[in-house]
């Protein structure tokens, strides 16, 4: 007998002692029946102390007669229930239905147990009170031999009667076994005759003979080939099971003659096995291996909501799985379905439910040797766990995201899996008539080994536990779930394929259940945590969400390719941290604060956060949400902005608002900062009042980009004007909102933007003086400043052309859409987004922010949530804060999102072109719960430098000055983990040019003028217009053979004169509103470097300015005419395609960005390496360049390049064409040449100022040029 009842042998491991599990460990084994309050599915409403768990006797089950035995093993969960618990019997399980009962036994509260039978509709029952006892095997019988009837416990008397004697039970037959019971279940025997008290004492702990006489039914808990629990008496009552699992009970191996205990040598099989042994402060160290058993259960380790010593249940590595798939074994043949080469195989459910260990009618996915099968739908994609290229704008054909699916299941009218849909590679159908499975095969053939199906909706439910920890698992083709348990942690885990498609929707709507309840979830508890988390592939249920939990934590969490369906909002939440969540909104006992830090939410149709109240959601990054309603990446509605804490977040492409505080009257007390918002309708949309917004940015959002609007608001929390529900039009009058960047649409109802009364009520921000609302607000607005000072109603500036390197939305345009907006593809070759916010050197958004006490002037944050570490809001750099979320030169660059175990995030990027020369290298650390005493080693290597720095978190910057054209490449090494994780470098290289810091034309005859600063598109040099520029030059001269200063003329009027370049001594000039504008500041002395005579529009010149530059920094330059007639204009800076404007007709599209860079002003450089033949550095031409300095005084330089050997001739001519000398006249090799004239002719004498000619000659290339000699 496999039970030991008469001593209580409960093995346990002493407290403190880890236990261990092994899924391989092969043990002898028997099995019983085990009952609790879930169902096979668990999850919501599938936990009830009327639990469904049952043995159902058959039909034809006979009623007993005058004589009879009924007896069981079994094993208390819980012996206090209030609840009737079915041992044997039939459904009846109150008081005045007993009056039809069949013999039974029951289980009642107080360790009570009840016996008896109804006898022409009168109750005969006896209670025996406080008899049982919980978590132990026991024996209970109830026998009648029509005189007497008798209770047994563990083989002893301890209840009789004689009362009953002549009667005879009902003709009401017995239904069922375990029926509400907690606990498990054997060896029931059921015997037409009264055994004696001897025979049931001797015979037990053992198996019965079976033919043994009288013996009505044998249950020893063994299963058939269809899975019914089998009647070994000789009538072959075979008992079906609903819901209640069939387990193994393991006994021995060679090496463990007592079965498990928990140690290393004799583990534990199951996960539920440790669990139910483990003891407070314990570990669970789990082998690797798939656990396909149900992991539910009832007071593990409950402290009543008290945080106390934790189990930790913690997998051995990645290949730790709790797995919802069982493995099929089935014969596959070929088998033509709707005209298509499909695999069919009839498939055992009753085999699948043995390893399910409960009865399985139906399957709910197939993987094929691991890879995903797609239940058939009624339109087709491709297998959505195949990485997709796409984006929100322009998603990858034929992928879960482009296709219109038709809406969800319950919506479409449709059913996942339906054989007239099966018509694509790596489809399934199911026959559930015939259970006959059918996979269009794409590269993954199945076979006898290489099929799962997945059998289970939840893998693991927790009720009434408390302070367990799951570590480093698996969790897939199963949920998880947990109700009234606290202090609950998932960590270091994956979950996959949580939910699925379709999965039982129609049986939860039949038995009740809310839709919404689908998916991972946690319901009820405290402090409830998800850390370092990964989802993928959960559809058509929520990611993950906590409902009633108070002070619930997400924490670096990345959820990708979740989701099919736009219609549903499935995403990751939490709902009702509160008492009483219709209360006193203002009453901060009421609320529980939610945590959400360091969040990727990318690749998903419903991608976005719903944070619950009081939250701070910091660090999230969400991009590519591919959900189109009336929806937003981070959303705070119905009182969740309400004291709220949102900051150092990225918000691209989400659903249609990337921030958004909404609701009924809207909500107050919303901090805002350092967070951006692009690419999606609208960038912040913030209703209500009394809000702090600073260092936002939004830019390249179709409708607008910070919204702070009037409506929708009915005045303070509390007042009658908001009790009444009325809208006041005064919404946001005071919100305070500075250092914010806006690019196209800020409608603004704040004073911080304006008076309302000038602006329309926030409508026209646009009618704020500039000046105001840069220098007094701090805020940026593109629409403030009109490209070439046209006053269009759409004319704006580009924040993306302040910024290093960052998010374009235009880069995320299919090619046919980009034509269709450009007339051509600008970013044909530079698809890649990069993420690079950082001001450039020279912005007008540096030091032009305003002093934010808590926020930017390195005091600690004194609004709703204080900071996270040390020092988070930093300090600002400068004489002011800058404009927008990051501050130009800082150590720190905030990247958000997730964490991975190595560092991550490289800017620039891996493979990155065109890098600045003086760029600040930055990267983000690795996942770590703790970061005291984190450092990063630096290593960097490339032309003329070798170097490593080490960096102790959260600095995360190393700033670098580069050679141009050249590659590095760069590693990030924390804890001995490099950056990719595999041990590769990054790399990247260097732009071989620099853009001006600034560049302007303005018109000298208006003199002290503010120029506002736009984005002027084109520099005008005339006769009263100077064009201006500055360069930070890179102290490399030493390694540079020439300097070039690159123009292109855009407009030729007219050049009778030619345009000089000067240089100029101040370098304090910038487009800032201050006494140091463009248009106030004095230049000083203009000092003459060369002459331009030669101009075509859109072909680049180049002037050598090495001989005037002596040292790299800050250098200005100016264009001004030689001729009062010249007019001509070149490229600015800031100079985009069709001058940012574009064929606005594109849908879900409003931006003109698309840069000219090829035409921008320029330095060039010219390393003295690159002049080697060795380097095959040659010209492509044959060329002679302007002499430099031209004019000149007394020498200059005439550069020419061949690309191949030839025989030069340089000759110098008057203008009267008579030769003045020759400079050279034999044969060179190829390359860039250059030869000096002295100002001397051909006798070695001095020549007189004027105007002269050089010419070249070679081979068959002839030009000439004009210099002029100065007195």
């Amino acid at each position: 007998m496999k039970k030991k009842i008469f001593i209580f042998f409960l093995i346990k491991v002493c407290f403190s002692q880890d236990i261990y599990v092994d899924s391989d460990m092969d043990y002898e084994k028997q099995y019983y029946a085990k009952f609790d309050r879930f169902t096979k599915h668990g999850g919501w409403n599938n936990y009830s102390n009327s639990s469904k768990d049952e043995i159902k006797l058959p039909n034809d089950f006979p009623s007993l007669g005058n004589t009879f035995t009924l007896e069981a093993m079994f094993y208390s969960n819980d012996s206090t229930s209030d609840y009737h618990q079915k041992i044997i019997g039939n459904l009846i399980f109150t008081g005045n239905q007993y009056g039809n009962s069949s013999p039974h036994i029951t289980f009642i509260r107080n360790n009570d147990i009840y016996y008896g039978f109804s006898n022409n509709g009168e109750i005969k029952n006896r209670i025996k009170a406080n008899v049982r006892s919980a978590k132990k095997w026991q024996h209970v019988a109830f026998s009648f031999d029509g005189t007497k009837a008798k209770l047994y416990l563990d083989g002893i008397a301890i209840d009789s009667t004689g009362s009953w004697a002549g009667l005879i039970p009902s003709d009401i037959p017995i239904t069922s076994i375990g029926t509400r019971f907690s606990g498990k279940i054997d060896e029931v025997r059921i015997w037409n005759i009264a055994r004696s008290a001897s025979e049931i004492n001797q015979n037990m702990d053992v198996e019965v003979i079976e033919n043994s006489s009288g013996l009505l039914a044998y249950y020893k808990m063994n299963t058939d080939e269809d899975f019914k629990v089998i009647d070994y008496s000789t009538n072959q009552f075979h008992a079906s099971i609903d819901d209640a699992e069939i387990l193994p009970e393991f006994l021995s191996s060679e090496f463990c003659p007592e079965g498990p205990d928990g140690s290393y040598g004799c583990p534990y099989p199951t996960i539920l096995d440790a669990l139910e042994n483990a003891e407070s402060g314990q570990n669970i160290f789990v082998q690797e291996g798939r656990y396909t058993d149900l992991i539910f259960a009832d007071y593990i380790n409950q402290s009543y909501f008290q945080e106390g010593p934790t189990i930790k249940v913690i997998g051995e590595n990645e290949n730790t799985y709790i797995d919802g798939t069982v493995e099929v074994n089935a014969n596959w043949e070929q088998f033509n379905l709707n005209g298509n080469q499909v695999y069919k195989a009839s498939l055992d459910m009753g085999q699948i439910s043995k390893r399910a260990n409960t009865k399985i009618d139906t399957i709910y996915g197939v993987f094929v040797n691991n890879r995903y099968m797609i239940p058939a739908m009624p339109v087709n994609f491709k297998n959505p766990t195949d990485l997709t290229y796409g984006n929100k704008d322009n998603p990858e054909p034929n992928s879960v995201f482009s296709v219109d699916l038709g809406g969800a299941p319950q919506w479409g009218g449709y059913e996942p899996g339906d054989l007239n849909n099966l018509d694509t590679l790596e489809e399934y159908g199911f026959d559930k008539n015939t259970n006959t499975l059918y996979v269009y095969a794409g590269n993954e053939i199945p076979d006898s080994t290489n099929v799962r199906v997945r059998v289970r909706t939840y893998s693991l439910y927790l009720h009434n536990s408390d302070n367990i920890t799951f570590n480093n698992f698996h969790f897939r083709s199963g949920a998880v779930f947990t109700r009234d348990a606290s202090f609950i942690i998932f960590k270091n885990s994956t979950f996959s394929h949580s939910w699925e498609v379709g999965l039982r929707h129609r049986q939860m709507i039949a038995s009740g259940i809310d839709m919404r309840h689908r998916g991972n979830m946690m319901v009820n508890g405290l402090r409830n945590t998800v850390r370092n988390c990964i989802f993928r592939y959960v559809v058509d249920g929520y990611i993950f969400r906590t409902r009633s939990v108070r002070w619930p934590v997400y924490e670096n969490i990345l959820a990708e390719n979740n989701g099919w369906f736009g219609s549903e909002y499935w995403n990751l939440k939490v709902d009702d941290n509160c008492v009483n969540c219709n209360a006193d909104i203002t009453n901060d006992e009421n609320y529980f604060p939610d945590t959400w830090r360091y969040i990727t939410m990318r690749h998903n149709r419903s991608g976005n956060i719903g944070p619950g109240k009081r939250s701070l959601v910091e660090y999230a990054w969400i991009e590519n949400h591919y959900q189109n309603t009336d929806g937003s990446g981070i959303g705070r509605a119905s009182g969740a902005a309400n004291k709220s804490t949102t900051r150092y977040c990225w918000l691209f492409n989400t659903n249609r608002n990337g921030l958004r505080f909404d609701g009924s009257c809207a909500g107050q007390f919303g901090l805002v900062h350092n967070v951006i918002s692009i690419g999606n309708k609208r960038g912040f949309r913030i209703k209500g009042d009394k809000h702090n917004v600073y260092h936002v940015a939004a830019y390249d959002n179709y409708d607008s980009d910070v919204v702070v609007r009037p409506d929708k608001y009915c005045g303070d929390y509390g007042t009658e004007e908001h009790e009444a529900g009325v809208e006041n039009g005064e919404g946001n009058y005071n919100t305070d909102i500075h250092n914010v960047i806006a690019g196209r649409g800020f409608p603004c109802s704040s004073f911080d933007c304006g008076d309302p009364s000038i602006t329309n009520n926030g409508a026209d921000v646009v009618n704020t003086d500039p000046e105001f609302l840069l220098n007094e607000s701090g805020n940026w607005y593109g629409r403030h400043f009109p490209i070439d000072n046209n006053e269009g109603v759409w004319s704006q500036s580009f924040p993306q052309l302040e910024m290093e390197n960052p998010w374009i939305d235009n880069k995320n345009r299919s090619s046919e859409q980009l034509v269709n907006i450009f007339g051509e593809d600008p970013f044909e070759n530079d698809r890649i987004q990069s993420y690079d916010f950082r001001p450039k050197k020279g912005s007008v958004f540096i030091d032009n922010g305003k002093i934010i006490e808590g926020i930017n002037d390195g005091q600690a944050e004194n609004f709703y949530h204080g900071e996270s570490f040390p020092n988070q809001n930093r300090q600002f750099i400068g004489e002011a804060p800058d404009i927008g979320p990051y501050e130009y030169g800082d150590s720190i660059y905030w990247i958000p999102g997730y964490r991975y175990n190595h560092p991550s995030i490289p800017i620039p990027r891996d493979g990155a072109e065109n890098v600045p020369l003086e760029y600040g290298l930055t990267w983000n650390y690795p996942w770590a719960e703790n970061y005291n005493g984190v450092s990063a080693t630096v290593t960097l290597t490339g032309p003329g430098m070798n170097e490593s720095q080490t960096f102790n978190y959260p600095n995360n910057v190393m700033f670098v000055n580069l050679l141009p054209n050249s590659n590095y490449s760069w590693s990030v090494s924390v804890s001995g983990i490099s950056g990719s994780g595999i041990g590769d470098n990054w790399t990247f290289k260097t732009t071989d040019k620099i853009y001006p810091l600034n560049d302007r034309s303005i018109d000298i005859s208006m003199p002290d003028s503010i120029y506002l600063p736009s984005h002027i598109q084109n520099l005008k040099v005339s006769n009263n217009h100077y064009t201006f520029l500055k360069f930070d030059i890179p102290q490399i001269l030493d390694s540079l053979n020439a300097l070039f200063i690159n123009l292109t003329p855009s407009i030729i009027d007219s050049v009778p004169g030619g345009v000089i370049l000067y240089k100029i001594n101040n370098i304090e000039w910038n487009e800032k509103l201050n006494e140091n504008n463009i248009g106030l500041i004095d230049f000083g002395n203009f000092t003459p470097l060369d002459t331009i005579f030669s101009f075509q529009e859109n072909v680049e010149l180049s002037i050598n300015i090495k001989p005037f530059i002596v040292q790299g920094g800050l250098h200005s330059f100016a264009l001004g005419s030689a001729d009062s007639s010249d007019n001509i204009s070149f490229y600015s800076k800031e100079n985009l395609i069709l001058r940012g404007e574009f064929n606005s007709t594109v849908p879900f599209h409003n931006s003109g960005y698309a840069t000219n860079y090829n035409v921008w002003p320029s330095i060039s450089f010219l390393l003295e390496e690159n002049l080697s033949i060795d380097n095959k550095l040659l010209p492509n031409t044959f060329a002679l360049h302007q002499n430099y300095p031209n004019p000149f005084n007394p020498k200059t330089v005439i550069r020419y390049d061949l690309p191949k050997e030839a025989t030069v001739k340089i000759l110098i001519y008057d203008m009267l064409g008579r030769l003045v000398t020759t400079l050279a006249d034999s044969k060179h090799s190829s390359g860039f040449k250059q030869v000096h004239w002295d100002a001397t002719n051909r006798f070695g004498k001095k020549v007189s100022a004027g105007l002269y000619l050089y010419t070249i000659q070679a081979g068959e290339f002839r030009q000439t040029k004009k210099m002029v000699l100065l007195k």
